[in-house]
């Protein structure tokens, strides 16, 4: 078991390395359920990009592997933000670095007849610091204008050989009722993939539906419920962020095979 006081160490680095530089696209918090399991001590920052050589430095500071060190310098002049991210599991860690193309994307969106087409928004590069051999490099594939109920048939084909459709369905109330606030019939939408495993997962952006975590509690407690998550600890910590704006809803399958439901949170 790894020592508690060393995953934290390892987040506060990051936060440390950090925070002097310009947050443009602020910071959420968010918790992951998976059966049995909620991984809380979660965050992710947004920097926007700036010098390239800082960013180098704080990734080698992080002890990024030089395999992924080498794409990073090699994708990160096409980027308009990087992300820096962190989440505690029972194993360890995992530090987590995105490169953001949301500057590409509008423009290929702008050029092209078919403006749904999909476009890499993130590349992501994850290791466990605490045991760097660790890793992955994941893509996120944006299916850029396309209507909620198209966005719910591609979730639904995630969990098409996945025998539980639950978590399918809590994901589809949360993303209807967010829907309903909202003039437009469109969120941006992601699918989740990497390279050395089996993960297929989605990724949508709530945020201008305008909800909070306290507008779909149901869903949240319905969550914790099937997850088998103990009630008083979920309570610990849905009394510290119910009032804290929805941002995203991610899910799917993971790498081991499993289903699971990740929930941000502006902080």
């Amino acid at each position: 078991m790894i020592h508690k006081k060393m995953k934290d160490e390892k987040a506060n680095l990051i936060l440390n390395l950090i925070d002097n530089l310009k947050m443009e696209y602020g910071c959420e918090g968010s918790f992951k359920m998976l059966q049995k399991q909620m991984l809380w001590n979660r965050f992710l920052v947004g920097i926007v990009n700036s010098e390239q050589e800082t960013f180098f430095s704080i990734c080698k500071q992080m002890g990024m592997p030089d395999k992924y060190f080498k794409y990073f310098q090699e994708s990160i002049s096409e980027a308009n933000m990087i992300l820096f991210g962190f989440e505690e599991n029972e194993k360890g860690c995992i530090y987590k670095v995105y490169l953001e193309f949301w500057d590409k994307l509008k423009h290929e969106i702008s050029r092209k007849v078919n403006k749904t087409d999909p476009f890499l928004l993130y590349l992501g590069f994850k290791w466990n610091p605490l045991h760097s051999n660790a890793g992955s490099i994941a893509r996120y594939t944006c299916y850029p204008l396309i209507s909620v109920k198209t966005i719910l048939k591609k979730i639904s084909c995630i969990y098409d050989n996945y025998q539980d459709k639950v978590s399918f369905e809590i994901a589809k109330e949360i993303i209807n009722i967010s829907a309903d606030k909202i003039t437009n019939d469109s969120f941006v939408y992601l699918e989740v993939s990497e390279d050395n495993n089996s993960r297929f997962s989605f990724d949508i952006n709530l945020y201008k539906a305008q909800l909070h975590l306290k507008d779909i509690s149901r869903f949240l407690f319905q969550m914790c419920q099937y997850y088998s998550i103990d009630q008083e600890r979920f309570n610990c910590l849905y009394k510290q962020v119910y009032t804290k704006k929805l941002g995203h809803l991610s899910g799917g399958i993971n790498r081991e095979g499993n289903d699971f439901l990740t929930t941000y949170y502006e902080i």
